[in-house]
């Protein structure tokens, strides 16, 4: 039953507070022993698209990007930095709960800034995905591929001037997370329904895992695995569906089966890949949870989970996101996505709080 809207701020206030005291939880935990997958990473290297964009596509010729407000709003020091939401990323989230500087966007670093990171490089770009052609047609974007090779570019002009001999890097490779976070676009720009959804799949992933294979032949060997998110379920295709707020099951069911695969590949791939360990984390789950019980009604959460934040209004158009002329909502965290197509800095950290303090979300394959 739908709360009364006089008590649902009174609510959500208690909600928040709730959870920036689980905060101080996850902090302390990385004092502990037993932090998840380990933990004690030298660097956070990540390859994704702009669920984890740090600000890579300020620097590209194309229409996606993040860079004004009111994006930002709640990053430190309430600047846009290119991320899509209103603060912090999961990758950002990951790289707080390991011990770890907040991993910077490649594109942005100088020649002389590259050669004194070692603590991680975030190559991540928005709009694009796993296969090359992805997202091309809003301007240029980093592939997986491209991504991998400006990893191999790191390595080669950068690292191997601080780690001076193979060993050193080899070791600062092996105790390093690389977080992998791509692959929806490449259903939103490619797929159509003339399409086989089990043999996209399979063409998907066989790029995907020759990327990883990659990745670990040039020394990689922990692996931080988010699996696709349910596009069915975001705000420019809830706008569509009937009922309204209702998801889309055809979508969903479509990504399900890419990331049972993947899910699949990885198990194998730990058996094929020596001292190579991968951490699964189903972010396609997770975010279904925030709706509440059932995918298939509007939901009656605290936290709204049909509608973005910026644009304040939306009128459900498959085009309309967050511009630089948008009004934002006033109280972000009140609402599951930023925009119609990212979360919200509230939604990513309640994804941390699954993933490390409850570890429902994050599994070891």
């Amino acid at each position: 039953m739908e709360l009364p809207s006089s008590l649902k701020p009174f609510f959500l206030l208690l909600f928040v507070s709730c959870l920036l005291n689980v905060s101080t939880i996850i902090s302390q935990s990385l004092k502990q022993e037993d932090v998840l997958f380990g933990g004690k990473f030298q660097a956070l290297y990540v390859i994704g698209d702009s669920l984890v964009d740090s600000g890579n596509n300020n620097y590209l010729p194309t229409k996606v990007k993040s860079n004004f407000a009111p994006y930002g709003s709640d990053f430190e020091g309430g600047k846009p930095t290119g991320r899509f939401s209103n603060g912090k990323t999961i990758a950002d989230y990951i790289a707080i709960y390991y011990g770890l500087p907040l991993a910077p966007a490649y594109m942005g670093l100088s020649e002389g800034q590259k050669n004194n990171i070692s603590t991680g490089i975030n190559y991540a770009s928005a709009s694009c995905g796993v296969f090359p052609a992805t997202g091309k047609q809003l301007g240029e974007c980093l592939s997986m591929d491209v991504q991998v090779n400006y990893f191999k570019e790191t390595i080669d002009k950068n690292l191997k001037k601080r780690f001076k001999t193979k060993p050193e890097l080899s070791k600062h490779l092996a105790k390093s997370l690389f977080m992998i976070a791509i692959g929806i676009n490449d259903y939103v720009f490619l797929y159509n329904k003339t399409i086989d959804p089990n043999e996209f799949a399979e063409k998907l992933l066989h790029e995907y895992m020759t990327q990883i294979q990659r990745l670990q032949r040039l020394g990689a060997r922990k692996f931080f695995i988010n699996n696709l998110k349910p596009l069915g379920c975001y705000p420019n295709t809830l706008a569509r569906n009937v009922p309204s707020g209702s998801c889309n099951e055809g979508a969903n069911l479509l990504i399900s089966i890419f990331n049972t695969k993947l899910r699949k590949a990885l198990a194998h791939f730990k058996e094929k890949l020596a001292y190579t360990s991968f951490l699964y984390s189903d972010y396609f789950k997770f975010m279904l949870g925030l709706r509440g019980p059932s995918s298939n009604q509007a939901s009656s959460n605290l936290m709204d989970t049909t509608s973005p934040c910026c644009p304040s209004v939306y009128d459900g158009g498959q085009y309309t996101s967050c511009t630089p002329d948008s009004i934002a909502c006033k109280v972000p965290d009140s609402h599951i996505f930023f925009d119609p197509f990212h979360p919200t800095q509230m939604a990513n950290f309640m994804y941390a709080i699954g993933c490390f303090q409850e570890r429902r979300v994050c599994k070891v394959v």
